[in-house]
């Protein structure tokens, strides 16, 4: 950096007077009030054991699978074989 440079650095800047407007805190309503919460309370009610009620219910979420459906072994090495050998025909 160069002495003239250095030296200007050193003697600072005047600077004008700013005047800001900060609005970045909350705007709240004057008619809005905030009421104390009771989440400790509520918390302490969650805790505790609660009794429940059975409840009935039809599953249907599994597949159905009728009676006469039989699953047969995979022959796909013999197809790919089968498939194999009329190519190379």
């Amino acid at each position: 950096m160069s002495d003239a440079l250095f030296s200007q650095v050193q003697a600072g800047a005047n600077l004008k007077k700013a005047e800001t407007v900060d609005k970045s805190g909350p705007v709240i309503d004057k008619d809005v009030h905030v009421k104390e919460n009771n989440h400790g309370a509520l918390l302490k009610e969650l805790s505790t054991d609660h009794k429940l009620n059975k409840a009935e219910t039809v599953d249907k979420s599994g597949p159905v699978i009728e009676k006469d459906v039989h699953v047969k072994e995979n022959n796909r090495g013999a197809l790919l074989g089968e498939i194999k050998a009329k190519a190379a025909n």
